[in-house]
């Protein structure tokens, strides 16, 4: 009976031994991820919360804008930038305004900067958040700088953030608007610029406010050409090839100062803006996610592909 049973127990564990190695069932392995997992893809959640803590009424001059610009300068030193206010003020049909943008430089660079940019103040539209305008802009640039340094610490980055973009005292005209980006262009030494992208309301229609190259800023159609290609692996096309399409629209958005002064600047913006551009509908429910999500990860993609920062590789 004794040998019965062993002869069992042996076959027992034999058998055992048999199904472990042919076992198709996945055995999962407590393996670290690796760094370029984490650093090659665009955390959409920490864009959500930038955007959605920074999506209330904010025009200039208000109390809410300046609690807007204290969270992004908090937000900004956590990337380990340089940062401070560009403060000035200026009268605009008789009456006073005050201004700050927002600088953060990485100080681990010796090279000329490429710039990102977008404004944080909203339009004078009563309880209006702007998301769209432009405050995932704003939240994009932050999350991408965010994984551009943790690959390349050394990378030439300079982030502003514009005050007064929106139209002041009246209807939007080029007396009226801009007054951020054309502060910073007159009081910045341009040349340590090699290149601007400004970036404006994205997250609305894939198929509705595609991003095109515009006629009047012929420079920047390569880039467009690189971020069209980059697209070309997703489903969903947001930027549209040059070569097939540009745009003869002359937007006013804070690209005009740099393109004013001839700095090489590209202006990220959709060529047709979205329905709810200036309007109440403008809030953070109405964002189209998926859009911010493959923008931001072509935009991340076509930094990682630079192995160097001269103007003829971007």
């Amino acid at each position: 009976m004794i040998f019965f049973i062993s002869i069992m127990l042996l076959f027992f564990f034999i058998m055992r031994y048999i199904i472990d190695l042919t076992s198709t069932t996945e055995k999962f392995v407590d393996v670290p991820l690796q760094n370029t997992t984490l650093q090659n893809t665009i955390n959409l959640d920490a864009i959500k919360e930038i955007s959605k803590q920074i999506s209330i009424y904010r025009p200039a001059n208000s109390l809410n804008l300046y609690f807007v610009k204290e969270y992004l300068l908090n937000k900004m030193a956590e990337l380990n930038l340089t940062c401070s206010k560009q403060s000035f003020n200026k009268n605009i049909r008789g009456v006073k305004y005050y201004f700050d943008n927002l600088i953060g430089f990485n100080p681990n660079n010796n090279e000329k900067y490429i710039v990102l940019g977008a404004h944080i103040d909203a339009p004078v539209i009563d309880k209006i958040e702007a998301t769209i305008d432009a405050a995932t802009s704003v939240a994009l640039i932050l999350e991408l700088c965010k994984k551009i340094l943790q690959v390349n610490p050394n990378f030439p980055l300079l982030i502003v953030f514009f005050d007064g973009e929106e139209a002041l005292e009246g209807s939007w005209d080029h007396d009226n608007t801009l007054h951020g980006s054309r502060y910073f262009v007159n009081n910045f030494d341009i040349n340590k610029i090699n290149q601007v992208f400004i970036l404006d309301l994205i997250g609305g229609s894939i198929q509705d406010n595609k991003i095109c190259a515009f006629n009047n800023n012929p420079d920047a159609k390569e880039i467009i050409k690189e971020l069209h290609r980059i697209n070309l692996k997703y489903d969903d096309i947001i930027f549209v090839n040059p070569e097939k399409k540009s745009s003869n629209r002359n937007i006013l958005d804070d690209h005009t100062p740099f393109l004013e002064k001839q700095i090489n600047v590209v202006d990220i913006i959709p060529s047709v803006f979205p329905k709810n551009h200036h309007t109440l509908e403008d809030n953070f429910k109405n964002v189209n996610w998926k859009y911010i999500d493959i923008f931001s990860n072509i935009l991340l993609e076509y930094f990682m592909n630079k192995n160097n920062f001269k103007k003829e590789n971007l």
